[in-house]
């Protein structure tokens, strides 16, 4: 193992001196993603890097991608760990058919795919998101984090018009606990 002046070196070689090679041989690697060994791994790293520059690569190759690849997941950790800690002054390229994709793993699929799908589609603050989100509360049979990012993204779209409706859920007893919680949470917040 390298002394840590031998790694401080290195850092610096990529991070400094040569980030732009750097950059794009990442994304490279973001259009091949069968050439990473571990995409997992590379999902975290590009997260920890908190470089928005990633962010359109992501959002294509996710637009381009099938339910089933083994990447997906990893890929949408890592777009949304990225918008997150974005800028809202960052405007990003949205592939003309990532909405519809999303929309499609958010209401014909369940768990980690309609989770992290659902997470994605809040930064998409729209009448198409917004109509998506509405419908896939209207499901009970998801995980409960599917439901949580719904609700975050129509809050962020429009809290005042959206409230209500996180109260409804809130006394719910038919909904799944922990979601009635959450919503519980959100209305004592923005209450």
């Amino acid at each position: 193992m390298a002394d840590i002046n031998e790694k401080l070196e290195i850092l610096y070689d990529l991070l400094v001196d040569n980030f732009a090679i750097l950059e794009i041989e990442l994304k490279e690697l973001i259009a091949n993603p069968e050439r990473v060994n571990d995409t997992n791994k590379f999902a975290s790293l590009l997260s920890d890097l908190k470089n928005p520059t990633f962010i359109d690569s992501l959002l294509l190759k996710i637009s381009l991608s099938e339910k089933d690849d083994p990447w997906l997941s990893d890929f949408l950790y890592a777009t949304i760990n990225l918008l997150e800690g974005s800028s809202v002054n960052d405007e990003f390229d949205i592939p003309e058919n990532l909405i519809r994709k999303l929309e499609v793993w958010i209401l014909d699929n369940k768990g980690e795919i309609a989770w992290k799908a659902a997470s994605l589609l809040k930064f998409y603050e729209s009448e198409k998101a917004e109509a998506i989100q509405l419908k896939k509360l209207e499901q009970r049979d998801d995980f409960f984090l599917t439901y949580v990012e719904c609700i975050l993204g129509l809050l962020r779209y429009n809290k005042d018009k959206h409230l209500e409706l996180v109260k409804q859920i809130s006394s719910d007893n038919t909904r799944d606990e922990k979601l009635r919680e959450f919503a519980e949470g959100v209305i004592k917040n923005y209450g």
